[in-house]
């Protein structure tokens, strides 16, 4: 990198000077390669003499440098297409990005544009996390000094350090620092709907799902058409089934059948695995929706519908057969239960969830106090830990009634369980901690 030694900012001359020896030409190669003389490329460089537009322009041809800002008006018009690089980025147009980056690294050139290059590398690091590009991302993070950072910057920086972490499932710290993120909003950038989107899962991820869902409707308020955003399946999708969760059946319902619309729509027009996991994700909502609402026949037909969209074995392929196995459980129909729930041991044998989840609904069918103690000792902990709290606490909620109905001895199980099912209703309502 070409090494400019003054704190302040170098007139246009040191800069010419630094620049050509940066690509080892002398002052003669230069001044004939832009059909000047020595003389007065020496006079500029000390200073001495001003530098014509026009001379200029040919000076940062020859140096191949004709998109670096030396003047005040290139430095605003370098900033506007860091700007629009940045827009680029956040509508996921990466190849374009890509291109765009490496023509825009050359401000690196120019270390003392300190504002610029702190921009560049901001935005940088937003394009290598939309790629993945992980361990790159977080070298470019650790580079950051934010003192002296203004609210835009600060902005991006937490924005940045909040999806980082949110890749790598840092769930806490991801919350901490988007939250940050969004208390900088008021330096005056437009809401970004992404940020209000990555808090409500960050918050989901944390069982906190009231305060999941009151983000989700500032996204739901927000929502433009076009690229940038999330798409509206997703917001609706997303948020319908975090409502059946916490029992707002209705409102649900208005969501998931929006979500259907976009996606039946979109299946019919392109068939592809995006558009056809989308359509079984909104009968799987729907499944959920109507175990919720205690409707076990049309949750099952949401259920075989979702069912046949996914892939045999994957995550939302093994959600919808639990959530099966769960309806049929409900219904006491034991010996399709009993091959639901061998089918789906065998499908989730590495996934450690899933595995856990079929082995509760083994002890739903036939529990006896010691498997029952299996689910009080390690299922719900488990569950708890992960703050899987839907299936936690349905599970708190079944020991509970369970140790009711048993001798003297369960008394004291029965109210820890009670207490158990309290604390995570304040969870997920009013937010807090699990241990």
């Amino acid at each position: 990198m070409l090494q400019i030694k003054q704190h302040i900012k170098p007139n246009i001359g040191k800069l010419i000077k630094d620049l050509r020896e940066h690509r080892g030409m002398s002052q003669e190669e230069l001044a004939q390669a832009v059909y000047s003389n020595r003389t007065t490329l020496c006079q500029i460089e000390l200073g001495n003499q001003a530098c014509p537009d026009d001379l200029l322009l040919a000076i940062k041809m020859a140096l191949d440098v004709e998109d670096l800002p030396l003047r005040d008006i290139e430095r605003v018009e370098f900033r506007e297409r860091l700007y629009k690089w940045y827009s680029i980025i956040s509508e996921r147009k990466l190849d374009e990005a890509q291109g765009l980056r490496i023509k825009l690294s050359i401000i690196k050139l120019l270390p003392h544009e300190k504002e610029l290059n702190i921009l560049f590398s901001l935005f940088e690091c937003r394009l290598l996390l939309g790629l993945n590009e992980l361990t790159a991302a977080d070298e470019i993070l650790d580079t950051f000094v934010i003192e002296g950072f203004s609210d835009i910057q600060l902005y991006h920086y937490y924005y940045n350090l909040g999806t980082y972490s949110f890749k790598v499932k840092h769930n806490e710290a991801a919350l901490d620092f988007y939250l940050k993120a969004y208390e900088l909003m008021k330096c005056g950038l437009e809401k970004p709907i992404t940020l209000y989107y990555n808090i409500a899962i960050s918050y989901e991820r944390l069982g906190l799902i009231t305060h999941a869902i009151a983000f989700l409707e500032e996204a739901y308020l927000i929502q433009s058409p076009g690229p940038g955003g999330i798409p509206a399946f997703h917001l609706y999708s997303f948020l319908g089934a975090n409502y059946a969760g916490t029992g707002h059946l209705q409102r649900a319902r208005h969501l998931l059948d929006k979500a259907h619309a976009i996606a039946i729509n979109e299946y019919s027009s392109n068939v592809t695995a995006s558009t056809k996991s989308n359509l079984g994700l909104v009968h799987l909502n729907y499944g959920f929706l109507f175990r919720m609402a205690r409707k076990w026949s049309v949750s099952i037909e949401h259920l075989d519908k979702a069912l046949a969209y996914f892939d045999i074995g994957d995550i939302n392929y093994l959600e919808a057969l639990y959530q099966k196995t769960r309806c049929f459980i409900e219904m006491g129909n034991t010996l399709t239960c009993t091959d639901l729930l061998a089918v789906g041991t065998k499908l989730s044998s590495n996934n450690e969830v899933y595995l856990l989840m079929f082995e509760a609904l083994t002890i739903l069918l036939n529990p006896n106090d010691e498997s029952v103690k299996n689910m009080e000792v390690n299922i719900l902990p488990y569950l708890l830990k992960n703050k899987l709290v839907y299936p936690a606490l349905d599970y708190a909620m079944f020991l509970r009634d369970y140790f009711r109905t048993r001798g003297r001895g369960f008394k004291m199980r029965s109210y820890v369980m009670a207490d158990m099912v309290c604390t995570i209703r304040n969870l997920m309502h009013e937010g807090g901690v699990i241990e």
